[in-house]
Parts: C-alpha cells; structure tokens; sequence
C-alpha cells in the first residue's frame, strides 16, 4: 500500500508493533469513528479553493473518497471546471485526481480529458488520462504528443489495448525442473479481472505443491487488485505480474495494513540492482533465465518493466480495511490496498481477529529451513 495522504487526529500517528489477537484500530468503535471524520474532511474540502496551501487536504480527500469509493454528491458539477484546469496545477496533483477519477468515477468525463490529456505534465499522467478515456472507449490519436507516443507509458498503454490477447499459462509449468531448480517458491496466481480474488501455493524445493494432511495442495486467498483497478505499470495500479524478490518479513507502522506480519518483496531495479541482478547490462537476459520455461509469456515481465519505470513499495499483507466499504463487490470480503497482494483479515466489533488468512500463510513459510527466494504472481485461466 503507498502512502497514504493526510492523518486524522492521533490514530494515524501511533506506530503499530502489535503482534497479539487484539487491535483497537480495527474495532467498530474506532472504524466507525475513522470513516465518519474521513467523510467529514472530504464533504469540507470539496468546497475550498485549490491553492498551494490546500493542495494536501485535496490529496488527502481523494484517497479518502478511493478507499470507501464515496462519491460526494456536490462534488460532481464541480469536476469539469478541475479537469479544465488541472494542467496548470503540480503534476503530483494531477496524479491525484486523475488516481480518484478512475477509481470513483471510471469512464466518466471523456470530453474534458480528451481536450486536456495532451497538455498534462509527464507521460504518466498522460497514460492514466487515456486509460480513464480507453474505458469510455475513446482512444485520441497519440501521435499530438511526440514525447509522450516515444514513451515507455504510450508502450504499455498501447500494448495493453491493440495487441492481440496472449496465451496464459498453465499452472503446473512451475513445477517444472527448469523453474528455479531446487528453490522453494510462492506463487500467487490470478485472473485476468482481478475483481476475482486469485490464491497463493507454496511450491517446495522438490517441486510439488505443498499439501494439508488430507493431501490437497493448500491455497490461501490473495487479492491482487488495486482499489483504483488502474492497470500495472501505472503507480498505485494492480499488482505486476512477474517476480518479485523476497527479502524478508515485517510488522506495519500503517495501520490500515495492520499488525499481522507481512512479506517484504523487491521487483527489479526498485532497490539495489544486486537484489536481482549480477551485471544490469544483461538484466533482461538475467531475469528471462530465472523464468525458465515460463519465459514465453510476456505478461510475466510486468514486474521487471514497472521496477524499471518506478514503481515500488509492493508488498504481501493483512488488512484492517472494514470489509464493508465493499459489500456489494465482486472481491468481498477482500479488501482492495494501492497495489500490493492482500489477503483476507476479519476483526469482530472488538478489534478481535477472528479470521487471518494472511496470518495462515505467514506461519507455514516461516516454519520453513529458509524464507523462498521468489513470490511469483501470475496470471491463469482455469
């Protein structure tokens, strides 16, 4: 999950290092109290001025109305004249409500994006305005932008809605012996609508999956949907597919993660070139070889190609995100974060954790001689 934009009171000051059952944050009292102040700050901030001093709150009541997907009534008439002006305003902004556009409001306003998107202030902007357009089915001719159409985002975009659809693969290629020879590794498997929660296995060094006491291979639910559902390569968008490099485990200081303990991940080029790569001259060549007989599908390169243009801090965790924001979701009771793999918490009115199917999988790789190398996240048809 990225950063989150503004804090409300103490709660979001605290640091969490609990490692117990108990966690007031996910108690009814406190969530109810939490989604009431958030709803607060947005209906007030709709109505100031957008100013450099007020440029935070907007942010801020953008991820707010994200993650309930709240869309305040007043605030509809006044998204023309934004979009109209949002050239003019920080480029960070501009990822702001563009991220909020797309999450609350998808496919909507194609006549204003259409007359503005070539005036945004970087290709990633540019990318999330045409993605925002691609869903109302308006596609601009990209080539009023020469920088931005010889940009690695134009790649991706164009890639992702006038290529031909790509064979998936079969998830038994990874037990294979030339996938990673003798490594123990995760591998999250998902659907094209990531809206249909995917499940983590746990493949041994032997190259079985690992299985319960009745023999069947165990599966731990894993949603590797964003709350904005943007595409990949756009930050917080949908979890990469690809791998990932695992580097450890952790206990949240941001408390809509929660206090269960998560996996640390790295894709390629977000961190030391080292983590992944021996000579980054040959780094393609490098991660290809680690995909083996898998290297043929090109959706498995999505990690390696966001590390390269910048995305970063995903990782594998709980939630304390109140289930139901999303009742009436395909992906309930799983809990949409701004990226990473999230698997299912349930907290009772307490801050009780009744259900932890992040907790689960945490315990069995900890149990291993060593933490797996890589976690592979991919997408299947079955």
């Amino acid at each position: 999950m990225a950063k989150i934009f503004f804090v409300i009171g103490s709660l979001f000051l605290l640091q969490s290092n609990i490692e117990g059952q108990n966690f007031e944050f996910a108690s009814k009292a406190t969530r109810d109290s939490v989604r009431k102040e958030l709803i607060q700050k947005v209906d007030v901030t709709i109505f100031d001025p957008i100013n450099e001093q007020t440029l935070k709150d907007w942010k801020g009541a953008f991820w707010a109305m994200e993650l309930m997907l709240y869309s305040p009534k007043k605030f509809t008439n006044k998204i023309p004249r934004l979009i109209k002006n949002l050239y003019l305003q920080p480029v960070s902004f501009q990822q702001s409500v563009l991220e909020m556009l797309y999450t609350v409001y998808p496919g909507k306003y194609k006549r204003q994006l259409n007359g503005v998107w070539v005036k945004l202030g970087s290709s990633k902007v540019k990318a999330m305005a045409l993605e925002q357009l691609a869903m109302a089915k308006k596609f601009p001719d990209l080539e009023k932008d020469s920088i931005f159409s010889k940009s690695d985002f134009c790649t991706f975009y164009k890639r992702r809605w006038f290529s031909a659809p790509t064979a998936l693969p079969d998830k038994n290629i990874f037990l294979k012996k030339d996938f990673l020879f003798n490594q123990a590794v995760l591998v999250s498997f998902q659907y094209q609508s990531r809206d249909k929660p995917g499940y983590l296995m746990i493949r041994t060094p032997d190259h079985e999956w690992l299985k319960d006491e009745k023999g069947d291979p165990l599966r731990f639910t894993q949603l590797a949907r964003s709350i904005t559902n943007l595409p990949w390569y756009i930050t917080n968008g949908n979890t990469p597919q690809g791998l990932y490099k695992i580097n450890g485990t952790d206990i949240s200081n941001n408390k809509w993660i929660g206090p269960t303990l998560n996996l640390q991940m790295v894709m390629p080029f977000e961190d030391a070139a080292q983590e992944f790569f021996s000579d980054t001259t040959h780094s393609y060549d490098q991660y290809k070889a680690l995909l083996g007989p898998a290297s043929t599908y090109y959706g498995l390169y999505e990690s390696y190609d966001a590390g390269k243009i910048g995305r970063t801090e995903i990782i594998a965790h709980g939630t304390t995100i109140p289930e139901w924001y999303y009742k009436n979701k395909a992906y309930y009771p799983c809990t949409p974060s701004l990226g990473c793999l999230c698997s299912p918490e349930i907290w009772d009115e307490s801050g009780n954790l009744l259900k932890s199917t992040q907790k689960e999988w945490m315990k069995i790789i900890s149990k291993l001689p060593q933490l797996p190398p890589y976690l592979l996240v991919v997408e299947i048809d079955e």
